[in-house]
């Protein structure tokens, strides 16, 4: 597969503390694809440091959410007709260097969707905030229970995928409930529950600060009804990808 076939979208939302960092680890990792950054309506200089960046990016005038930064990627990838989907966070914690680890099953053994995980080798496993540390190995169980498919970490979201499944879908991925944090949970339930398309979990690992800085954005009595809320739907309310 040629340079074009491969699209990693990294949204950005006030991010200017962590991107200098991330910018220049882009810069010195050998990974496969093209970079784009999506600048969603920022309010601090992240839109600046991404124009002197040297990569792609869109700039969004108003923060909608990250799920509507992440489609707007995903049709910039639709119209330039990418082949595969790579999704890294703009916080610093996903490392550039899962890159190709991520998108290889997919361009090498037919995978559809790779996900990445946290706990599958003890080198992945470093040290999170205690309510993570509690929350997603308690999540994980329960919806693989659900969905009956063995996983390791259902909220990770750095991941790989085949644009077709986008084309394929049987939902409207611009819905409006979907902007938000909704989206990537949504699309993922409904990748696990399709027993058709091919999936697999790779370890990766997650660096939060350890100096007590802020590391998400989440709020957890607002956001976290938003982010397992479209597990239920989708367990309940299944969207298969049309067939060719």
């Amino acid at each position: 597969m040629n340079q074009n076939s491969v699209l990693i979208i990294c949204p950005v939302f006030n991010e200017s503390h962590n991107l200098d960092n991330l910018i220049e680890e882009f810069k010195t990792t050998k990974f496969f694809g093209d970079l784009l950054f999506i600048n969603s309506g920022s309010t601090d200089n992240s839109l600046e440091k991404l124009e002197k960046s040297g990569f792609s990016y869109i700039s969004l005038e108003k923060n909608m959410g990250v799920g509507n930064a992440l489609v707007q990627g995903i049709k910039y990838g639709l119209t330039k007709n990418y082949f595969t989907i790579c999704i890294i966070a703009g916080n610093g914690k996903m490392r550039p260097k899962y890159i190709n680890e991520l998108i290889n099953p997919i361009i090498t053994e037919g995978y559809d969707f790779v996900q990445g995980s946290r706990y599958l080798d003890s080198e992945s496993a470093k040290p999170m905030p205690v309510f993570r540390k509690l929350m997603i190995p308690f999540i994980t169980f329960i919806f693989s229970k659900m969905f009956r498919f063995d996983f390791t970490d259902a909220t990770c979201g750095y991941r790989a995928f085949k644009l077709e499944l986008i084309k394929n879908s049987t939902f409207n991925i611009e819905a409006s409930w979907l902007k938000g944090y909704a989206f990537e949970p949504y699309f993922f339930s409904n990748v696990i529950l399709d027993s058709e398309l091919k999936k697999k979990e790779i370890p990766v690992t997650m660096d939060y600060p350890t100096d007590n800085k802020k590391y998400t954005k989440i709020k957890p009595l607002i956001n976290y009804p938003a982010l397992f809320f479209p597990y239920l739907v989708a367990y309940f309310f299944p969207k298969v990808f049309r067939r060719k």
